[in-house]
């Protein structure tokens, strides 16, 4: 990312970087002519992408954005993509909830994140297909997040039909040390830096974080990270390799029914399992290596996870109880290669391949009893593969006018084994999408440019429900994307507006809750999305950004065809002023109202977020930095999740109660921090 720069400031890194250097991933210690009390704020919303960007609603976030961002969680760093909001219904080592665009994308379905161009979603996850799951991202790691909309680049295939972000880490940092403490027994220490290897850089940085919650049931969420990066230059390119480890455990406490608060549980802090983990231990291996002509990447990644849940209680089984244990261990690997080429001054061509693969053995789902084997329900041994082969062409036949073209095939292949239970299969199954992308912008006068794009894309299911032999579940579900936008940027001003439509052919998707396959009709969606980045001056910014968006199914009557959990407006407001002696910040975060079933009889309110962070960076105490956060500072009850569907508690009808279910939000919250930068 872009740094926030200031001379002797406490920051992660003194630097400061032009936009088209942010762009490029080049950082300079430095900027050239500055003198010695000159203080340089640097915000990636600000970078002017006329000219660069395919789409308005292209992206990044970078520098002060993302240093005095007020964070509870990690996935909240990817709402620097603009109307994406990141829930959560369990404990804080799960996967967080998305939604984009009147999208539920479930724990990212629809939405794909990079690390370095290594992909993080998880195919046939034990959970739920696409899981992103980015709780062991270590925030001063970060150093951009660049953000797309839509399926309308070549380069990304699956689960980036909705939208993708991509995450660029540091490769150098001045050693530092970090501790922060908050309520509910929240600790977090950090420590890291750089050093001169061999010609290149070796930058190091650990995390442990602990946190107890709000929760009746104490989360204990105990985590560990650790992040190692050599970069050197190689030819007339960049030679990145680096590690990322993650371990993890935590006692959830999920969404619950609401009629249970007052008799079975105090509050809505309250748990009606008591006896359910998760763990997580994941390793990345990921080499980089990216010149003017090639981008060239590799990964390995090892995963193993466990988790118990309890959404139905004893409606399925009134005795023992409807506890289950999902779990998954896995090795994959794959990578890209990409070579790009001039025709002409106007003309650049890139062509690439990506391929995967993911050894899943096993995957399942048992019946459990307080956290003991009752019986398996479904285990598999998983082999899954793809190839996916691109081109792009951007042409600009006259000055201010640019045409992008692409095309892109996948191709799947997918082999289940039955391990063990009642619900296994074996089975092999292969399909492929092609997906033709194009579109056109024109900066009409300087700082004012339309644009126009379609795009086709996909997202991959479950193999287990692919290959199902009763009611097989389609390899790929296609849809398609238009939209149309413009963009201003006039001096310290930004401005994009964007209209699009969507429709996909089905929402179908294995359902790991449940160890189901779980249909639905086709879908259409609607919406527009504003956003705004202003700096009136040296010191102030705000950022501001209002989507509304109209989400139907098309196979079901009028007034019957709402897509349950579709957000009909999200918005998110930014304030931040920075000077050299001190920072403040304010975010106001809303989750829009929403249909919970598909008449819309029952529906999801809004929820509303404020959250504050001021630093005192003293310039006689050179590179400590002492902060602050206020979390939830209305201290807002509204929910951070809500679901309508049956449950059983002790003492109801056999069919159980169909009713809302769901978490509030964690109240009012503070936590300080100490850093200290070498």
């Amino acid at each position: 990312m872009a740094l926030l720069a200031s001379h002797g400031a406490a920051m992660a890194n003194p630097a400061s970087e032009t936009a088209e250097a942010a762009r490029d991933g080049q950082s300079e210690s430095t900027a050239d002519g500055l003198a010695e009390d000159t203080f340089i704020y640097v915000y990636g919303r600000g970078e002017k992408r006329i000219g660069e960007a395919i789409a308005a609603s292209e992206g990044g976030v970078a520098g002060a954005d993302l240093e005095v961002r007020p964070l509870l969680r990690p996935g909240e760093l990817l709402e620097a993509t603009p109307g994406l909001i990141a829930t959560q219904h369990s404990g804080g080592g799960k996967a967080n909830q998305y939604f984009l665009r009147g999208f539920n994308l479930d724990h990212g379905t629809d939405f794909a994140a990079y690390i370095d161009d290594m992909p993080m979603n998880f195919r046939t996850h034990g959970h739920g297909q696409g899981y992103l799951d980015v709780n062991g991202l270590i925030p001063e790691t970060v150093r951009r997040v660049d953000y797309r909309k839509g399926p309308y680049r070549a380069d990304t295939g699956d689960f980036s039909f909705v939208g993708s972000s991509f995450i660029t880490t540091q490769d150098r940092l001045d050693p530092f040390v970090l501790a922060e403490v908050g309520s509910y027994g929240y600790r977090r220490y950090v420590g890291g830096g750089s050093a001169k290897i061999g010609g290149g850089d070796l930058l190091l940085v650990g995390q442990a974080k602990f946190n107890d919650g709000p929760w009746q049931l104490p989360e204990d969420f105990e985590g560990y990270s650790g992040f190692a990066k050599y970069s050197t230059r190689l030819g007339d390119g960049d030679l990145k390799l680096s590690l990322n480890i993650y371990d993890a455990s935590w006692a959830p406490t999920e969404q619950i029914p609401e009629r249970a608060v007052g008799t079975l549980v105090e509050d809505r802090y309250g748990t009606l399992d008591p006896t359910l983990r998760g763990s997580t231990k994941r390793q990345v291996f990921t080499a980089n290596y990216l010149s003017d002509d090639w981008k060239i990447t590799g990964w390995l990644q090892h995963y193993d996870w466990s988790l118990l849940s309890n959404f139905t209680f004893f409606l399925e089984d009134p005795v023992n109880g409807d506890q289950l244990r999902q779990y998954e261990e896995q090795w994959s690997y794959g990578g890209r290669v990409e070579r790009s080429f001039a025709l002409s001054d106007r003309i650049s061509i890139r062509t690439g391949a990506e391929a995967r693969v993911d050894n899943i053995d096993p995957v399942g789902l048992d019946h459990t009893k307080e956290g003991e084997f009752l019986s398996t329900v479904g285990a598999f041994k998983v082999d899954e593969s793809s190839l996916g082969l691109y081109a792009e062409a951007i042409w600009e036949p006259v000055d201010r006018l640019m045409v992008i073209g692409g095309v892109r095939n996948d191709w799947y292949r997918f082999e289940s084994e039955a391990l063990a239970g009642p619900s296994s299969w074996s089975g092999t199954v292969k399909d492929d999408s092609f997906a033709p992308k194009i579109g056109v912008n024109y900066e009409v006068v300087p700082g004012i440019a339309l644009y126009a794009n379609y795009g086709e894309g996909f997202h991959s299911n479950d193999a287990r429900g692919v290959t199902n032999p009763d009611d097989p579940a389609p390899g790929l579900v296609e849809g398609d994307f238009e939209e149309v936008g413009a963009r201003i940027e006039r001096g310290g001003l930004i401005l994009t507006g964007v209209y699009w439509w969507s429709s996909i052919e089905s929402e179908l998707i294995y359902v790991g809750d449940s160890g189901a396959v779980e249909p639905s009709d086709p879908g259409k969606r609607h919406g527009y999305e504003l956003t705004a980045f202003w700096k009136p001056n040296d010191w102030l910014a705000f950022d501001g950004v209002w989507t509304g968006s109209t989400a139907r199914y098309s196979g079901l009557p009028d007034g019957e065809d709402y897509i349950p959990g579709a957000l009909e407006s999200a918005g998110e407001l930014g304030v931040s002023a920075i000077f050299p002696e001190f920072n403040a910040a304010m975010r106001v975060r809303y989750l829009g109202p929403h249909a919970l079933i598909e008449d819309n009889s029952v529906r999801g309110s809004s929820t509303t977020l404020v959250n504050l962070r001021a630093a005192w960076t003293p310039q006689d105490l050179y590179g400590f930095q002492i902060y602050a956060e206020l979390l939830n500072a209305l201290d807002s009850e509204g929910d951070d999740i809500d679901y309508f569907y049956a449950t059983r508690l002790p003492g109801e009808p056999p069919e159980g109660i169909e009713g809302r279910n769901s978490r509030i939000v964690e109240p009012r919250q503070i936590r300080v921090g100490l850093k200290k930068t070498f």
